[in-house]
């Protein structure tokens, strides 16, 4: 059941965020919610005609011939693997990052902004992918314990990557610089203040070199850790909005949400070995003629398709832990801001800049959202006016 606003909210939100451009979101949703299980499905085909058929062994098989060392063989494989995928699935990835968005009026990116994004991100998997599923699936060729050390290896690799994001990952897509001296970078940074930050800056990057979407995000941990703010959000918001956005981020930062997320990662990992471990030595045994063992390099469709499987089953336990900790940081935000109106013009005109349903449905919610949905944030921001 959606959210009812009362008829001064309503009248508000409507005067930011119009009734047509409300359709609109409706209806980019709908195809969203469709490209995303049609591209599921794609990808569990092709992983099942890969490793069923056989080619899977054939690809091991010719690179034995050129590879003797195993871990060299491996990471090669994988590398080759994700790349293929990658561009198989093209068709789709292209559909969704770039055509719709520029249907619906969310991008002015060029094609060949676009692609060299794509290419990057497909190298900078590529090459992650490769390097920890080879030590993966090692530890499994040598360990009969190999979950437990999984496990063990998978949180400070989460941790890693969490805290290097910041510095090796983002710069390759968006460049950054600090925020300009004015009075809203001035209460920005008192805020981090207040709050026992002690930082200087506030990174802004150009997030409309992409889309026309508003965005700001908390990412690193420790010494590595960054407030950054779209220069989408700085144009398309008041200085007030912008602020109360901040004033979330920094309750992500304050928080320790960046530690939790973490931790919450390395949970799931866990739960993702043991699911592999069950699930992927079954099916060894019942098809010893397309695989050797699960640390077989032809084993890594099985393995992709399994973890894949996974993400699609637990989406919704994910989602609700990722919700709790943005309600948390939309509560810090109201708790340590004074500005009137400013949170509920703030929900608002982010869902018009980024076309978000306004009310979605209960299940919606419950299997896509990472956040808690546009109504519920902006009757909780009402409740917590000042």
């Amino acid at each position: 059941m959606m959210v009812a606003f009362p008829p001064p909210i309503e009248h508000l939100v409507d005067q930011i965020y119009p009734v047509a451009r409300q359709h609109l979101a409706i209806e980019l949703a709908a195809a969203s919610r469709s490209l995303y299980w049609i591209d599921v499905i794609l990808q569990l085909a092709l992983l099942a005609l890969v490793f069923f058929s056989g080619v899977a062994a054939r690809v091991r098989a010719a690179l034995e011939r050129r590879i003797h060392q195993p871990f060299l063989l491996t990471t090669v494989y994988i590398a080759l693997f994700v790349i293929a995928l990658s561009i198989a699935m093209l068709p789709t990835t292209y559909y969704a990052s770039f055509t719709l968005p520029h249907r619906f009026g969310l991008s002015e990116e060029s094609f060949s902004r676009w692609l060299r994004d794509w290419a990057v991100g497909v190298a900078v998997e590529a090459g992650i992918v490769a390097v920890v599923g080879a030590v993966l699936l090692r530890a499994i060729a040598r360990f009969r314990s190999w979950p437990v050390i999984a496990a063990l290896l998978a949180g400070p690799l989460i941790f890693f990557g969490s805290a290097v994001y910041p510095l090796w990952i983002a710069p390759l897509f968006n460049a950054y610089r600090p925020l300009p001296s004015s009075p809203l970078t001035r209460s920005i940074l008192e805020l981090a203040r207040q709050q026992g930050i002690n930082t200087s800056v506030v990174d802004q990057y150009d997030m409309s070199t992409q889309t026309r979407e508003a965005n700001a995000y908390v990412a690193g941990l420790g010494t590595t850790e960054r407030i950054a703010v779209g220069d989408t959000l700085l144009k398309g918001l008041k200085p007030d909005e912008v602020l109360y956005v901040m004033a979330h981020e920094i309750g992500h930062y304050k928080l320790g949400h960046l530690w939790l997320g973490s931790f919450e990662g390395w949970a799931g990992a866990t739960i993702a070995l043991g699911w592999l471990w069950t699930a992927g030595n079954w099916v060894v045994r019942r098809f010893p003629q397309r695989v050797r063992s699960l640390s077989d390099p032809a084993a890594v469709p099985l393995i992709a398709g399994l973890i894949l499987i996974f993400q699609v089953v637990t989406a919704p336990a994910a989602n609700a832990l990722s919700r709790d900790i943005e309600h948390a940081a939309d509560v810090f935000a109201a708790e340590h801001t004074r500005l009137g109106d400013a949170g509920i013009r703030t929900f608002a005109r982010l869902a018009n800049q980024d076309l978000s349903v306004l009310h979605p449905s209960r299940g919606t919610v419950w299997y896509f959202y990472t956040h808690p949905p546009t109504d519920e944030r902006i009757m909780f921001a009402a409740e917590h006016e000042r």
